[in-house]
């Protein structure tokens, strides 16, 4: 049987890079999720997207903001990238600053326009702040939506001066009303052009939309006088709305990964010893997940199939690289996680069971200590030479993301000191539909 081709990759939890700029894309991404400035700057410099996301939808600028780091996110500010990119699920740069209790982030993104107003799942930055009892940046985003709101006042009224003086004061140029309409917008209306240049220079979004979908362009069509010179301004100023970032390569569907995995196994099958024992495991599992998998939806999520193909990857680099102890590390491991994979499919009723909410609590000395990263990767990525972990986007505690089954290395790290936690193995499935997970924080001093 032919072995399915796959691009080796472990730069990505959920997506399997091809070479070039996409995988300098996720490298871009990984290296300011744990604000590696240097590398951040040498890889813009490179030419790579300033704006390339990951699996989430994140873009360096929100990593940078969720990790506290105002001066990488400045960097990135000033290399381009966009202040309002949002991810599928409505995150923002400033939802994570406020949620993880970066003031100075905060402040730098209110001040480069972002709207306060902008929600994920129904909350809105300030509302993540109170819920996590961040009364500094209760405050500040307070502040800024009073003053957003007199700001959308002021120029849909035509009160060029007043909307000079907000903006001067620090309203959010990227505030919107109760329909979704941005300053931008009511100064394109009114043709006044002087307001119009201030909010770019201030990081308005000129691509932006409002609740039905009309942009700045059509607001400026209102007013039959003025829009003839708006609509050029806008042509001119304004860019043309960008193509998708770093967008995952497609991986193969689940039942296509599988045929790969049986035909990597008969490839590598051991004489004896433990990884005789490994790869018995893997086939004995492997063949049942086959059987199960004939009912399964031809559509199965993305970082299902991403996840299986991490396994098929790392199996096939350990077989070209012909060494006994590694590929017994790596039998061992990929035997591991279908095992987890196998249960979970099984305690969910034969079907695919889909990923699990995995919350994170980080304790120490009995206790729940905050302000800890979660870093998180397959426990396979243990036996790569370049592994490179995924984050909780939230601080802790606690702290959660959706994962998918199989057998995880999880660890916490303090941003302010990087110290950093000792690993654990954690099994995640089981046919469960959420996780809590209690991480030790190493004690002070450590």
């Amino acid at each position: 049987m032919p072995i399915l081709p796959l691009v080796f990759a472990v730069a990505s939890l959920a997506q399997v890079p091809t070479a070039g700029h996409v995988s300098r894309g996720l490298d871009l991404v990984s290296a300011a999720r744990v604000s590696d400035a240097g590398r951040v700057r040498e890889l813009v410099a490179a030419g790579v997207p300033v704006d390339t996301v990951d699996r989430r939808g994140y873009t360096p600028l929100m990593w940078a903001a969720a990790t506290g780091n105002a001066e990488l996110a400045k960097y990135l500010l000033d290399s381009g990238a966009i202040v309002q990119t949002r991810a599928a699920d409505g995150t923002t740069a400033l939802f994570l600053a406020a949620a993880n209790g970066a003031v100075d982030a905060v402040r730098l993104l209110l001040s480069r326009g972002a709207n306060p107003l902008a929600t994920r799942e129904g909350l809105t930055p300030r509302q993540a702040a109170v819920s996590r009892s961040q009364a500094d940046i209760v405050s500040l985003l307070e502040a800024a939506e009073g003053l957003g709101a007199q700001l959308i006042q002021a120029v849909s009224d035509g009160q060029a001066v007043s909307a000079r003086q907000l903006v001067a004061r620090g309203a959010p140029v990227n505030i919107v009303d109760g329909s979704g309409v941005t300053p931008l917008m009511f100064a394109a209306r009114n043709g006044d052009l002087g307001t119009m240049v201030l909010l770019l220079s201030r990081g308005a979004d000129g691509l932006a939309r409002d609740a039905q979908g009309q942009s700045v362009v059509t607001w400026a069509e209102k007013s039959p006088s003025t829009r003839q010179y708006v609509v050029a301004f806008l042509r001119d100023r304004v860019p043309a709305a960008p193509a998708l970032r770093g967008a995952p390569v497609a991986v193969p569907p689940i039942a296509d990964t599988l045929r790969t995995l049986d035909a990597l196994l008969t490839k590598s099958a051991p004489a004896a010893g433990p990884a005789l024992d490994a790869h018995r495991r893997a086939r004995a599992a492997l063949t049942d997940l086959r059987t199960l998998s004939r009912n399964w939806p031809a559509e199965s999520p993305a970082d299902y199939r991403a996840n299986l193909a991490i396994e098929a990857t790392s199996l096939g680099a350990a077989i070209d690289g012909k060494d006994p102890q590694a590929l017994q590390a790596v039998l061992e491991a990929v035997a591991d996680d279908l095992e987890a994979k196998l249960e979970h499919c099984r305690q969910s009723g034969g079907r695919l069971g889909g990923s699990v909410l995995v919350r994170v609590r980080t304790v120490q000395a009995g206790a729940e200590a905050s302000r800890w990263q979660v870093f998180y990767m397959p426990k396979i990525f243990e036996v790569s030479p370049s592994p490179s972990p995924d984050l909780f986007p939230q601080l802790s505690s606690p702290t959660e993301d959706l994962l998918v089954p199989g057998r995880y290395l999880m660890w916490v790290r303090n941003p302010a000191t990087a110290a950093v936690g000792e690993r654990t193995v954690v099994k995640v499935g089981e046919g469960r539909k959420e996780l809590i997970v209690d991480l030790p924080v190493p004690a002070a001093g450590k």
